[in-house]
């Protein structure tokens, strides 16, 4: 396999590492059945629908930048740049800060479960060293590359999907499957309460981190074998996977172990899933969560690790995150993920005391405030993108569907005006506050943007009416694409 062939992925690889965007609903399914109760299964699928038509949208607005990697907060600022040069840094910027902290969340978990497996009388800092050691051992496994990491993505997701299905099976064999537990299916609230209301906002906004998590496939877009297309096939794939996933596993989760089950934390929720199905032990139940929490913070690890690459590309981040190793991956901007996760435990932990069971959905909200002000302004990018009147791209969407773009935009804006009322108004402002001064902190990184080749190819498209496409051989070749490769 020569070098360029060892620096790209096919498709199945694509999906094996964006398979991790499923697993995020364990990271928060329990806080927003607290929430809304047994409503909570509405909340996931009207998500996981948003997410699948963001997906489209975004979809449309990467055919239009064939060539560039990074994600949709960069191919926003492609957008936005000509119109503000501080909205395209606020774009990536956010959208990074709504990512990276997930590092934190998932390793702080991953402790919790293997502090409980393996250590249970230790002292309440084990997790948070058990969190620093996997953050760094995912760090090493993906700076060999993509092919390394994403085939221990494939291992990760034939473990879990093999030992969920067999318990789902398992619960459905024995009949333990009662439908009484959605029933009064409401929130304790009520639907048109204003408390309600207020409830039910909060849960959309953070089921959305979890649900809107498909556009994750475009973050390393131009690793694809065969480009652009390939990445949007997996950007499909992924959004209709996760519609099923945030639709089922819920669903089925509250009609096996009820509403006080479903909103307890997620490694009770599974054993006592067990319990009703299967034999399986609650060690296994418990080992096959940390694998499921490990598929995603895999996956997040690339697709941040990617974005900070392309910004420093673009001038939006400093010049040494944007070099790749021999490998071919972007490992001074995995190292600096890394980085600054393990001090963030170490903050966290210094905080809570030790204690950190309360620390994840605290993190998880305050992030939040960065992914939705990035989503708001790439789906704005979006619709300009759409409406240019001389466009050259892969798709064109139906102005309807397209439309749908501001909607989305505007209901995540109301979404992140009512999440203080739900997940407390400190965590919010912390969020907001965080994300000034990492906005900030990014425009002392600006430097000179380095001058790329224009994006004037077309590929066959996955949706939508195909405009007139050309193909040339460098889009199939990441290296050749306009992105400069350079050793350490």
């Amino acid at each position: 396999m020569n070098g360029t062939d060892d620096q790209t992925i096919g498709g199945r690889f694509g999906i094996a590492i964006a398979a991790g965007v499923p697993v995020l609903v364990l990271v928060s399914m329990g806080p927003v059945a607290a929430l809304v109760g047994n409503a909570s299964i509405v909340v996931w699928l009207l998500s996981a629908l948003i997410g699948l038509l963001m997906a489209v949208i975004f979809a449309e607005l990467a055919g239009g930048y064939p060539r560039v990697n990074g994600g949709v907060a960069v191919l926003a600022a492609e957008v936005l740049q000509p119109r503000s040069r501080a909205l395209a840094r606020v774009a990536q910027w956010s959208y990074w800060f709504g990512w990276s902290p997930a590092l934190a969340i998932n390793g702080l978990l991953v402790g919790a479960y293997v502090q409980r497996i393996a250590f249970p009388d230790g002292p309440a800092w084990t997790a948070a060293l058990i969190a620093g050691l996997v953050l760094v051992t995912s760090a090493t496994v993906n700076h060999f590359g993509m092919h390394v990491g994403a085939r221990l993505q494939v291992v990760l997701v034939a473990c879990v999907v093999g030992v969920v299905g067999l318990l789902f099976f398992g619960a459905l064999a024995k009949g333990n499957i009662d439908l009484d537990h959605l029933h009064p299916f409401a929130p304790s609230e009520g639907w048109l309460s204003g408390a309600g209301v207020l409830g039910l906002a909060g849960a959309l906004f953070i089921a959305g981190w979890s649900a809107y998590g498909s556009e994750l496939a475009l973050s390393y877009a131009m690793r694809y074998r065969d480009g652009l297309r390939q990445a949007l096939h997996v950007l499909a794939f992924v959004a209709l996977v996760s519609v099923f996933a945030f639709g089922v596993i819920p669903f089925l989760l509250l009609a096996v172990v009820g509403p006080e089950g479903l909103a307890a934390d997620p490694a009770d929720a599974f054993v006592m899933l067990s319990e009703r199905s299967t034999d399986i032990g609650a060690s296994v139940v418990l080992g096959v969560l940390v694998l499921a929490l490990l598929l995603g913070l895999n996956m997040i690890a690339v697709a941040s690790s990617w974005t900070l690459h392309q910004m420093s590309t673009r001038g939006d981040a400093w010049p040494t995150l944007g070099r790749l190793n021999r490998h071919g991956m972007p490992a001074r901007a995995l190292r600096f993920d890394v980085g600054v996760n393990l001090l963030l435990i170490a903050v966290l932990t210094a905080l809570a005391r030790g204690d950190t069971a309360e620390v994840p959905i605290a993190v998880l909200a305050a992030a939040n405030v960065g992914y939705f002000i990035s989503m708001t302004l790439a789906l704005a990018a979006a619709w300009i993108n759409h409406r240019r009147p001389v466009r050259r791209g892969l798709l064109r969407l139906r102005s309807g569907l397209a439309r749908t773009g501001p909607a989305i935009a505007g209901l995540n804006l109301v979404l992140l005006a009512c999440a203080g009322w739900a997940w407390g108004w400190q965590n919010i402002v912390v969020g907001t506050l965080m994300l000034a001064g990492v906005v900030g902190l990014g425009a002392v990184a600006r430097r000179p943007r380095r001058a790329t080749a224009p994006a004037d190819v077309t590929m066959p498209p996955c949706w939508g009416r195909a405009e007139a496409a050309r193909h040339t051989s460098d889009d199939r070749n990441p290296i050749h694409a306009g992105e400069r490769w350079q050793q350490p």
